[in-house]
Parts: structure tokens; C-alpha cells; sequence
């Protein structure tokens, strides 16, 4: 313990409190400020009017810079000459021209006043001493240090507001000169008895100390954390043979200072009792360890079987999931087949059907012609059919209503069925009130009565009443005595065929008619 805490450290191997950055020292400082006297004696023959006593010439860069008489090429010893003119008030204008003579280069070597642009449109690096009277560029820069602003950020702002260009990098190390600048000055001042330590100072100094003493006790603790990795490196440079690792130095130097470190094997009293000591103590090992290989072994064993058992297991689970998709598969593929097998039996069915239904129909049409037929051979003296349009085209307001021949009990009948009074004196009141509940229509109603009996929709209001009349006076047996008893009187007579002429003109059946059928047949 003794060792521990007598611990002391070489400076030229450990170095706490010093920032490894770029931060100059005081030699460096010295070296600057000679370099700034040179610049302010350097004067350039020729020249020495347009030099500026005010301007600093500094090179803050870590590259060395080009001599002012560089040999350069001739195209830039031209460009260098046309952008440089010298008027006779003993002016400098610096001309930026994109247009250059093409008259030969000049052998003179052009000198170099300034800094070579870094690129266009890019304010030019500057520098100037360090002291602790801050201006406003480096108040700036120290305000927005302590406001936790980066060296980008800084060197952004300046160049936003037009103040001198600083590059990043050069940032952080100006600020610590003018630190440096700024406690030399205070040690000057208190040397000098310009400035004194106040009781304010003298507290905040005791807190300072206190608080940089844990952080040097953490360093040397951190440090202390990784000694005997540097003397088990330093025993290997020492002696090659000498491999020891971190662990065996930190226990063996711990039981040396401790007491408790047993001395080699040669150097004791008894050689032979440490040797057989020795060797009971490795078969004893050799027995642990042998024992630990086995239970590792046997569990590893243990292992594998119960990730073979699970392997297994998951195998059969996977083989049992594809054969109830399969069997799933296979049952859905039948049930689509038998819906198929349905569906065409389904299909031809209705195909028959469809046939039966044709075939029905063709000789349901074929027995009404052939019924047709027997009437009209039945029917000698019926040489026309008689149609309704054409009949329909002698009608007109005064036209007889064809319900005026049925009897009285038919005319009551045909009222009742009408929800109409049948009670009357005579056929032609009865007819009047049939006729008058028909004007009661109008004429889409009564289109739809006519297209719902079957009859011709074309044509006046007075051609539907008509024909909806003569449908509902042919539902009555006296309508058909009373036209059998004219055909009769017709027959007597000069025995002509039954045909109607309008104005000494062929009747056309076809015209006007908006149906697909010619003839009207009423049942």
C-alpha cells in the first residue's frame, strides 16, 4: 500500500490538464510575434508607398506558402499584369477583366501583395495579433463560445456580417491564444498592482480547486485502471520470454505487496514437497477440469437431443400441415368438379328444355294454323278477313257504338262490370253512360288499356274508345247474333264478298299500324 500511495507519474509519460488540439504554447507564441517583426521590416523595393502600416500580414495555415517572386507560367504573369494598374495619383485599383489581350507576356516577374484568392465570390483569410483588449470580432467569437456555438457556426456568423474571414480549423485555436493573451495580461496587472484578488475571487479560486481536484483524481484513477496493462507490454519489452498477461501482474504485484506471494519452486527450503505439491494440485485440476469436459459434454448432448427432439417434432407438424392442405386441396378440386359436372347438366337440361319449349311452341303454332285453317275451308263465303285498322278508317264521331246492339241485360251486365249504375229505361241510356265514363279516360290511359287487351295503339282518342267498345261488346253472345243476322242480310242481298272500300279505294291493312301483327283477332 505503501507503493500505492507514494504513486507518482513522469511527466514524459503521462500528461494530465494539456489539451492535445492545435493550441499554441508559449514558444510558439514568441515564434509568431518574430515572424509579425520580419513582415513589418520586409519592404519591397519599389513599392514602399502602397504598403499600409495598419495591415497585418499573418499565415495562420499549416501549408507553407508561395515565395512573392514565384516563377509562375506566362499566361498567369499576364493575367497577374492586365489586372494591375498604377495611375499617376498614386492609386491601386484591382481590375477583375474576363477579356484578355492577346499581346505577349511580359518577362518581368509580377510581385504578390496579397493572399491569392481561395475561389470566386470568397472573402480572403485574414489574421492579426492576439492581445487581451478584445474587438468586436473576437468579443463576438468568445460571447458565442460561451453561448456553446461550434467553430463552423462562428466562422459563418463573421462572414455573414461582413467581418474578417476565419477558417474553422482556426477558430478554436485563436480562442485559446486570446485566453492565454487575456491571463498574461491579468498576471501583468497583478504584478504590477493594477488588479488584486477580491474575497469574491478568493472563493470562486478554493471551488475551482476543489472541483479540478476530483477531475484530476478521476484521470489518475482512469489511468491507474490500465497500469498493468503498460507492465505487462514493458516485461515483454524487458524479456521476451516474460509473457504474462494484465491479470497475473495486477495478482502477482498484489500478493507480493501483500505477503502472500509463494516463492518459486527452486528457492524453497524443500524442492522435492513443493514438486509432488505441485503435482497433486495439477492432477486435481486436471480431474475438474476433466469432470467439467464431461458435464460439458453430456450437456451439450442434452442439447442436441432436445434440438433434434424439436426439430423432429416440427418436421411432423410441417408434414402433418401438408398433407391437410393437400387432402383440403384435393376435397376443394373435387367440389369445383362436381359444381362443373352440376353446372353442365345444369346447361344441358336447359338446352333440352329449350328445345322441348321451341318444338311446344312450333307445334302449338302450327295447330292454330292448322285450326285456322279448318274455319276459314269451314268458311266459304268468308273471302277477306275482316281488320280492325281498316274499319277503324270509317270511324269517326258519329259512328254507331258497337256495345248499341247488345241487349238490355247485356248493357246492364257490361255496366256492372264497370262499377256503373245498370240500373236505365233504355239501351241508349245504358250506352250514353258507357260512353261517357269512357270520355272520363285519358288518352295514355287509354293507349295502355289497348296495349293491355292486345289492340292497335295507333291513332285518336275516338279510334281507342272505339276499339276497347267493340272488344267489350264481343264478350257477349248478343254481339255475335247480332253481326251473324247482318252477314245473313248481306248474303241476301246482291251476294257481293265482303270487302270495304274507302272512297272507291283499296284498303290497305298495313297502314298506320305500329304492332307487329296485321290482324286483331277478337276472341
Amino acid at each position: 500500500m505503501a507503493a500505492q500511495d507514494n504513486f507518482s507519474m513522469d511527466g514524459d509519460d503521462l500528461n494530465f490538464g494539456e489539451d492535445r488540439s492545435s493550441s499554441p504554447t508559449p514558444d510558439n507564441e514568441n515564434d509568431l510575434d518574430y515572424e509579425d517583426e520580419l513582415m513589418e521590416d520586409f519592404e519591397l523595393e519599389g513599392y514602399a508607398d502602397l504598403a499600409d502600416d495598419g495591415d497585418e500580414l499573418y499565415n495562420d495555415s499549416p501549408v507553407k506558402s508561395r515565395p512573392a517572386f514565384y516563377h509562375r507560367s506566362n499566361k498567369a504573369a499576364e493575367r497577374s499584369a492586365l489586372r494591375t494598374r498604377v495611375d499617376e495619383s498614386d492609386s491601386f485599383l484591382l481590375i477583375e477583366d474576363s477579356n484578355h489581350a492577346s499581346t505577349p507576356a511580359p518577362n518581368a516577374r509580377t510581385p504578390k501583395f496579397t493572399r491569392r484568392r481561395r475561389g470566386k465570390n470568397t472573402l480572403p483569410d485574414f489574421s492579426k495579433k492576439v492581445s487581451g483588449e478584445l474587438d468586436s470580432d473576437d468579443d463576438m467569437m468568445m460571447t458565442m463560445r460561451e453561448k456553446g456555438y461550434s467553430d463552423q457556426q462562428i466562422a459563418e456568423k463573421l462572414v455573414k456580417e461582413g467581418r474578417k474571414r476565419y477558417d474553422r480549423k482556426s477558430v478554436s485555436t485563436r480562442i485559446s491564444r486570446i485566453k492565454f493573451a487575456q491571463a498574461a495580461q491579468v498576471d501583468t496587472q497583478l504584478e504590477e498592482g493594477y488588479k488584486e484578488w477580491t474575497m469574491d475571487d478568493d472563493m470562486r479560486l478554493m471551488e475551482a480547486y476543489n472541483l479540478a481536484d476530483i477531475q484530476v483524481n478521476y484521470e489518475i484513477e482512469r489511468v491507474r485502471a490500465w497500469r498493468f496493462r503498460k507492465v505487462s507490454d514493458t516485461m515483454r519489452k524487458l524479456d521476451k520470454d516474460s509473457i504474462y498477461s494484465e491479470k497475473a501482474c495486477r495478482e502477482r504485484y498484489q500478493a507480493l505487496i501483500d505477503g502472500t506471494a509463494r516463492i518459486p519452486t527452486e528457492e524453497d527450503d524443500n524442492p522435492d514437497a513443493r514438486r509432488a505439491e505441485l503435482e497433486q494440485f495439477r492432477m486435481e485440476r486436471e480431474d475438474m477440469r476433466a469432470k467439467e469436459r464431461a458435464e460439458k459434454e453430456k450437456k451439450e448432448a442434452l442439447d442436441r437431443k432436445i434440438k433434434e427432439d424439436a426439430k423432429l417434432r416440427q418436421a411432423q407438424k410441417s408434414e402433418e400441415t401438408a398433407l391437410a392442405r393437400a387432402a383440403k386441396a384435393e376435397a376443394k378440386a373435387q367440389r369445383a368438379m362436381q359444381r362443373a359436372a352440376q353446372n353442365q347438366m345444369r346447361l344441358e337440361r336447359a338446352h333440352e328444355n329449350k328445345l322441348k319449349k321451341s318444338g311446344k311452341l312450333e307445334s302449338m303454332r302450327r295447330e292454330k294454323a292448322e285450326l285456322a285453317q279448318k274455319v276459314s275451308d269451314a268458311n266459304s263465303n268468308e273471302k277477306v278477313k275482316v281488320n280492325m285498322l281498316a274499319d277503324l278508317k270509317n270511324v269517326t264521331g258519329d259512328t254507331k257504338d258497337p256495345r248499341s246492339v247488345l241487349t238490355l241485360e247485356d248493357l246492364q251486365a257490361l255496366c256492372g262490370q264497370r262499377a256503373l249504375d245498370p240500373e236505365g229505361r233504355s239501351k241508349e241510356e245504358l250506352v250514353q253512360r258507357l260512353k261517357d265514363a269512357d270520355d272520363k279516360f285519358s288518352a295514355a290511359q287509354l293507349k295502355n288499356m289497348c296495349r293491355a287487351k292486345g289492340l292497335n295503339v295507333a291513332g285518336t282518342k275516338i279510334l281507342l274508345k272505339y276499339q276497347i267498345a267493340l272488344v267489350e261488346a264481343r264478350k257477349f253472345p248478343s254481339f255475335d247474333e247480332a253481326l251473324l243476322a247482318a252477314d245473313e242480310e248481306e248474303e241476301e242481298g246482291d251476294g257481293d264478298e265482303v270487302t270495304q272500300d274507302v272512297n272507291n279505294e283499296p284498303i290497305d291493312l298495313l297502314q298506320g299500324a305500329d304492332d307487329d301483327e296485321d290482324e286483331i283477332m277478337f276472341e
